[in-house]
This record gives C-alpha cells, sequence and structure tokens, in this order.
C-alpha cells in the first residue's frame, strides 16, 4: 500500500527524519511502527437482544448482595440528621 501526505512542515519531517536515523532505521519505517502503535481500536461489534441482556445480568450479578434498608432509614430524624455528616 501506497500513502502520500501532504503539507507535513520542514521541521517536523526533519524531527521524524532524525529520530529515524538515531534508531538506525528507515523513515518508512519509524512511520509504519508509529502508526501500528497509534492505531485506533475496532469498534465494538453490536450484541444481539440476547446477549445484550446476558451481559447486563452478568454485570448485575457481580455485585456483593444487599438486603432491604431498615425502617428506621427513613425516619424524619434519620433523614434529615445526615445533613450534618456532610
Amino acid at each position: 500500500m501506497s500513502l502520500r501526505i501532504h503539507g507535513i512542515p520542514e521541521s517536523v519531517l526533519a524531527s521524524y527524519e532524525a529520530a529515524a536515523k538515531a534508531r538506525g532505521i528507515s523513515l518508512d519505517a519509524l512511520i509504519r511502527e508509529s502508526l501500528i502503535r497509534s492505531a485506533p481500536a475496532p469498534p465494538p461489534a453490536a450484541l444481539s437482544t440476547e446477549e445484550w441482556e446476558r451481559a447486563l445480568e452478568e454485570c448485575f450479578d457481580s455485585f456483593p448482595p444487599a438486603g432491604p434498608l431498615p425502617d428506621s432509614a427513613f425516619d424524619r430524624e434519620t433523614l434529615y440528621s445526615r445533613e450534618d455528616q456532610w
């Protein structure tokens, strides 16, 4: 595959050439390595409805179990006293 990039400032090109020379590789090899290293991740695969529901259930199941709140959690005194703790 061949690729041409226009409009790169000379100073940027010179810095890439110097980096390639310092590593003892060609400019092409340096740019190839850089492009491979910074390649974007592929988009995630679309899940079917069943797969989505299964993944969601697995996520919910990973949380530790929690029991119901005690009745005292809904007392007026408890509701307003928590503001002092913030």
